[in-house]
């Protein structure tokens, strides 16, 4: 082989190596909360710090696919500022509720006492399939080429408890890693997922939940069917 020939040939080789391990240095997106709410610590346009204490969040998954997300958060900072002006509550937690895995619609915040309530629905946050509803945001999207950068970054609960629920008359089946309470799934900082230095608590879940109907006819295999039918890929 020439040399001319054989230089070609190695930047290809190393070409080939720098795109696939390009994926694997940097490729996703930065971590997502799963609340972004839950997860305030900011300084408002007025100057005014906001930082959030304790936090939980409840998501439902309704029978018709729609999702409702309930957050109820501890303010360590920022309480007697954000009850009183209604604009910079309405600034503050549209922005931080655009920082979580949902797209939120219809936002309703109020402030009882140190206690923010945020109300708000995602009506794409399931997949319908065989009369189950397929719970997908908790699962970061991936590119659908392997060699492609990017997807979804890894998600952290931002608050200290997280509980997927189903709407009345259905359970939620789910990943091994929450724990079951009454058809319920629930995570908390405390239940030994994967932490950082920046003390952001990981949720690794390989099966998306599942919203089944109690009296369904084999709610196993639909569930399993129902993720089977599922695409998370971009």
């Amino acid at each position: 082989m020439r040399p001319r020939t054989t230089a070609v040939a190695a930047a290809i080789i190393l070409l080939a190596a720098g795109i696939a391990a390009a994926p694997v240095a940097d490729a996703r997106a930065p971590p997502t909360p799963i609340c972004g709410v839950c997860d305030l610590d900011r300084t408002a346009p007025d100057g005014t710090p906001v930082v959030a204490g304790e936090s939980e969040l409840t998501v439902t998954l309704r029978e018709n696919g729609s999702t409702t997300w309930e957050a109820e958060v501890d303010l360590a900072a920022g309480g007697d500022a954000l009850a009183a002006n209604e604009s910079l509550r309405r600034a503050v937690v549209s922005e931080a509720t655009q920082n979580g895995i949902a797209e939120p619609r219809d936002v309703d915040a109020r402030v009882d006492g140190d206690t923010l309530l945020v109300d708000y629905r995602d009506p794409n946050a399931t997949e319908r399939h065989l009369g189950v509803a397929v719970f997908t945001p908790l699962t970061p999207a991936s590119p659908s080429v392997p060699i492609v950068i990017g997807g979804e970054g890894a998600r952290y609960l931002g608050a200290d408890r997280l509980t997927v629920r189903g709407d009345s008359g259905w359970e939620v089946r789910g990943d091994a890693s929450a724990a079951r309470s009454d058809g319920r799934l629930v995570w908390t900082r405390d239940g030994g997922g994967e932490s950082d230095d920046r003390g952001r608590v990981f949720v690794d879940v390989d099966r998306d939940p599942v919203a089944v109907e109690e009296d369904a006819i084999l709610p196993g295999p639909r569930a399993w069917i129902g993720r089977l039918l599922t695409s998370d890929t971009l």
